[in-house]
């Protein structure tokens, strides 16, 4: 790393290392990819947020279709934790002086922890019985704080 830092120094026309900064087609492809993964991350909860505020699937328990969300949602996840990472190297010192950037980065923060600690609690097969009760707010925060997370990301592009 420092061998590299040296040669940039020394030679500042030098190609980059990071292939986001070295080929011009690498970025909107790892870009695309990112935003096929919330879409697939954000779908899929949107689905297990309107089972929990009882508009759609049910005929099927809440556990169950959480269960049957289940891979969908950590596919999503796992993409955007490959994806995110890589394109914030493409220029960090950049990224984090965006407000919208900080922004997200909390807010999916907040609507990870909500979503694996109040959602998993909500959709936990003991309470397939129970009504609805506090689970339909629930799901309107999970909505609300995925949504944000989404508009700050496109606040981001448009900055």
């Amino acid at each position: 790393m420092l061998l590299a830092y040296t040669i940039l120094q020394a030679h500042p026309e030098a190609i980059p290392l990071n292939p986001i900064a070295r080929w011009e087609w690498v970025f909107p492809v790892v870009e695309s990819i990112h935003i096929c993964g919330f879409t697939l991350l954000v779908g899929t909860i949107v689905i297990l947020d309107l089972r929990l505020l009882g508009l759609r699937l049910l005929r099927q328990s809440i556990s169950q279709v959480a269960r049957d969300l289940a891979p969908w949602i950590w596919t999503g996840i796992v993409l955007q934790l490959t994806t995110g990472p890589y394109l914030f190297s493409g220029d960090p010192y950049e990224y984090v002086q965006i407000a919208a950037f900080r922004t997200k980065m909390i807010l999916l923060l907040l609507a990870l922890i909500f979503h694996f600690t109040v959602i998993r609690m909500a959709t936990a097969p003991s309470r397939d019985s129970a009504p609805l009760g506090w689970r339909r707010p629930a799901a309107v925060v999970s909505l609300g704080l995925w949504v944000s997370v989404m508009l700050a990301g496109m606040w981001i592009g448009n900055l």
